[in-house]
């Protein structure tokens, strides 16, 4: 069963993505902020993570640069779900191990797991 890390502040957004990905026989974990993350991803790896880029209090990128910084983990593709994707590069994301970005005023849940199963490809 894949593990996805649901990184989202938002937890109703947070709970439609998990349903989701749960009725498609993946098995989500949601948290609120990138320090659970980080406690998540030190004892269990997710096959894929989808992060909201504005957390409170802070974005999403120190975490993400911090994985791309070990072994075990810079390799776990990322989607990235934000308000300001219009804003944002493929070139610039890459680096942050950022594979897919979608935009969260136009998206669906389905595009949601449409991504995660592109990026396990």
């Amino acid at each position: 069963m894949t593990t996805v890390l649901i990184i989202e502040d938002e937890h109703w957004l947070a709970e439609v993505f998990a349903e989701a990905l749960q009725n498609a026989g993946m098995q989500p974990h949601i948290v609120s902020h990138a320090h659970s993350a980080m406690a998540f991803i030190e004892t269990l790896i997710p096959e894929v993570i989808i992060a909201d880029m504005l957390l409170t209090g802070s974005t999403i990128l120190p975490l993400l640069h911090e994985l791309q910084t070990h072994a075990d983990t810079k390799h776990v593709p990322v989607v990235l779900c934000t308000n300001v994707a219009d804003t944002l590069t493929p070139e610039a994301l890459k680096q942050y191990g950022i594979r897919r970005v979608l935009d969260k005023t136009t998206m669906m849940p389905d595009d949601v797991l449409a991504a995660v199963r592109s990026v396990l490809l």
